[in-house]
């Protein structure tokens, strides 16, 4: 496991797993913008691989600082998490296999074949990468070269003796001590000499499976095995630190590589032995995986070096030792190495292989991470999601995404489980990373609308303004970009749109008489009218003015034509439309064009004149509701108020627009406003009885229709019955105080 991380934004446990993943993109992104260029400067290019690359290795180090502090856990205070520390220990390597095998395709080969033994070598260190270290047996007697075959020495130098003494001499034991005697002569060593070299060649062969041809030299000398150290140079890597030396005597690696193979074919060869051959020459490996069986990565690193072996002598321009023939591997690509270890029933390496992040490990091999990414859905697991998420950003920013589609709907999936794990300050770097911007809008959409609350709904918008913003180029890149407002901008705007647009069913007046809800009551306000409300307020939370205004009127416009006056109360609730103007008039100041017209900031001003009155009468209605005393000052000052404010509703709102609508608007509501007036008047007078007769002159105004258009509002909208109907209750009322009464009017 990885040495535990530094870094206090990746080891802070009061930060969330999915906290820590975003600010590893919160720091990165914005570094990867720096280096967005035109130019092709090969510096320029490394910085960006670079960064891309601290990307993942960042991600790999927080998920081995959790394996860590899991293990941390066991060790300290005895809570024992072995599938948790499995998960992140395996979520580590894969990161760190991204890291290697994306290296390697980033960076073009001469040859498609090239590229295959590049990409084999990679998986082949992370699988070796992910073995432990050997651990070599403490027994000084193997660590001392002049014991090798003590016992067989010593067999040997008292054989002569045996007929002096009457026994027979052992016929199958070496007469010679050097180290090809068995092979050559088929005599044996003393058993114990065998036991003793399968624990050496055991040891010798973990070297080779870990790629330590190195350390396998120094054992073998280290333990008298002279020849197998010799046999072993031609492994060494260029690298290494003798290969510069010995390069020079060697064979070619091919011609070794064959001879190996038939070294491997010795039937007297012990097990450890054969497989340390069979393994460098990509043989039989059947021993080798009978071997491997218990471990998974040692199943694949058998499979991928023999893949590997018959790649690179394929690969071979120069033919070399014809007559020894290997056969072709058992997979003929890391696909079907795959399929093999899946396949192996009843071994722990075919069991450990079902494991889901040692699949998405899989589908890194064989690039085909998109079609894991194709196929989340509401029943991923958290952490694969989170997994996959970070691989499809990771894997954007690299390349073209062949199906931004699918990317987004995986990332959008992410986004609602930052939600439910209460993360939604997270949710904005997410969206910005969607690579369709219509996907970006519907997500947007789909997280914004269900988002009731204002001020949950204006935090998550502060929030997308921070993220450094990113855009998708024509190839489906993922790059920064220096204009976040302005998508954010555009997205809002999608969204506003859209439930305008879903909406408009829902209001379209019928044939018959229109009826005014005014009551605030829940069951007044639709759920249409809710998201309608909702929508334009992202406007609002935004200060995009010019789109408030807009949508506003359409919004208020709905609401006047289906008599929904609780609806529009509800939306007007803490705006101001004349401040609305008012801010739009500075935000444009300066500029060339005016988009919104004097006409319609005037309609906006009446609205809030309107929408004030609106509010003045539900007060009215609750003081009156409550029983309350009219005695005071502030009733008088009140009722002043709200007279004066209706009675210049009544007489100016929307008068001189020749919009048919806004007509329609005037002819419909004035006689609502105006019989409104007359039931405060009524009431008022236990106040004062002077609101009475304040009550009748305002019907006396309706009756002069010289003068204004209040009696045509009534025959036109359909209420003059209704307002005669006032008229004669107000006249009855007129006569609780008598004669005395009456005159006063």
């Amino acid at each position: 496991m990885a040495p535990r991380s530094q870094d206090p934004m990746l080891s802070d446990g009061s930060v969330s797993i999915y906290g820590q993943f975003a600010k590893v993109l919160e720091h990165q992104l914005p570094k990867l913008r720096s280096h967005e260029d035109n130019s092709f400067d090969d510096s320029i290019l490394q910085d960006r691989v670079h960064q891309l690359f601290e990307i993942v290795q960042q991600f790999s180090a927080i998920a081995s600082e959790k394996a860590f502090k899991v293990k941390e856990e066991e060790v300290y205070n005895g809570v024992s998490s072995p599938e948790e520390f499995e998960n992140w220990e395996l979520e580590m390597k894969l990161w760190r296999l991204v890291e290697k095998l994306y290296i390697t395709r980033l960076i073009p080969n001469e040859s498609e074949q090239e590229q295959k033994l590049e990409e084999l070598t990679s998986i082949l260190r992370w699988l070796q990468d992910n073995t432990p270290d050997v651990l070599i047996p403490d027994s000084e007697d193997n660590l001392n070269p002049r014991n090798k075959w003590s016992y067989t020495r010593i067999a040997v130098s008292t054989a002569q003796y045996k007929p002096l003494v009457g026994k027979d001499i052992d016929l199958d034991l070496v007469e010679n001590l050097d180290v090809d005697a068995p092979l050559r002569t088929d005599q044996r060593i003393e058993p114990a000499d065998e036991e003793k070299d399968a624990e050496i060649f055991e040891v010798i062969y973990k070297f080779v499976l870990l790629g330590h041809i190195k350390s396998a030299i120094d054992y073998a000398k280290d333990t008298g095995n002279f020849a197998m150290a010799l046999i072993l140079t031609g492994g060494l890597d260029d690298s290494d630190d003798m290969s510069d030396t010995l390069q020079q005597s060697k064979m070619v690696k091919s011609t070794w590589i064959k001879l190996v193979y038939k070294l491997s074919q010795n039937p007297r060869l012990s097990q450890f032995e054969r497989l340390i051959y069979t393994y460098l020459s990509g043989g039989d490996i059947s021993g080798n995986l009978e071997i491997a069986s218990a471990s998974y990565d040692e199943y694949m690193n058998v499979l991928i070096n023999q893949l590997l072996v018959y790649q690179y002598l394929k690969n071979e321009k120069h033919k070399s030792v014809d007559n020894i023939h290997i056969p072709p591997p058992q997979a003929k690509s890391t696909k079907d190495v795959l399929t093999i270890v899946s396949s192996a029933a009843g071994t722990n390496a075919q069991k450990e292989s079902t494991h889901l992040i040692r699949n998405i490990s899989a589908s890194v091999m064989i690039n085909e991470v998109e079609s894991l990414i194709k196929n989340v859905n509401k029943n991923t697991d958290n952490n694969v999601l989170r997994i996959l998420t970070h691989l499809g950003i990771f894997l954007a920013l690299v390349k073209p995404y062949q199906n931004p589609k699918d990317l987004g709907n995986a990332i959008t999936e992410y986004v609602s489980r930052l939600f439910d794990s209460n993360q939604a300050d997270l949710a904005p770097l997410y969206l910005s990373l969607i690579p369709d911007e219509e996907d970006a809008k519907k997500a947007y959409y789909s997280i914004l609308t269900a988002i009731t609350d204002k001020e949950e709904r204006a935090r998550q918008l502060h929030v997308a303004k921070k993220v450094a913003s990113l855009h998708v180029d024509d190839d489906t890149v993922i790059v920064a970009d220096d204009a976040p407002k302005e998508k954010l901008e555009n997205v809002l705007k999608s969204i506003v749109e859209r439930e305008i647009e879903e909406t408009a069913p829902y209001y379209k007046q019928s044939n018959g008489a229109i009826v005014i809800f005014d009551e605030d009551l829940d069951d007044s306000i639709s759920k249409e009218d809710s998201r309608l409300c909702n929508a334009v307020d992202l406007f609002y939370e935004n200060r995009m003015f010019e789109d408030a205004i807009e949508s506003t009127i359409t919004i208020i416009r709905r609401f006047l034509m289906m008599g929904k006056l609780a609806s529009l109360k509800r939306f007007s609730k803490d705006k101001n439309f004349k401040n609305l103007v008012s801010d739009y008039n500075v935000q444009k100041m300066g500029a060339e064009n005016d988009e919104i017209s004097e006409d319609t900031k005037l309609e906006l001003i009446h609205y809030e004149n309107f929408v004030e009155g609106l509010r003045l009468l539900s007060q009215w209605r609750s003081f009156h509701a409550g029983s309350s005393t009219y005695d005071g000052s502030t009733v008088e000052a009140s009722l002043n108020k709200t007279t004066k404010l209706m009675t210049n509703l009544v007489s100016s709102w929307l008068k001189d627009f020749s919009d048919p609508m806004l007509m329609e608007f005037r002819t419909l509501y004035v006689p609502y406003l105006i019989i409104e007036l007359i039931t405060i008047y009524e009431n008022a007078r236990m106040k004062d009885w002077k609101y009475i007769r304040l009550a009748f002159n305002l019907i006396g105004e309706v009756a002069n229709d010289g003068v204004n258009d209040y009696l045509k509002c009534f025959e036109t909208s359909g209420r003059l019955q209704e307002f005669l109907a006032k008229v004669g209750q107000l006249s009855a009322i007129a006569t609780e105080q008598g004669k005395q009464g009456l005159y006063c009017l």
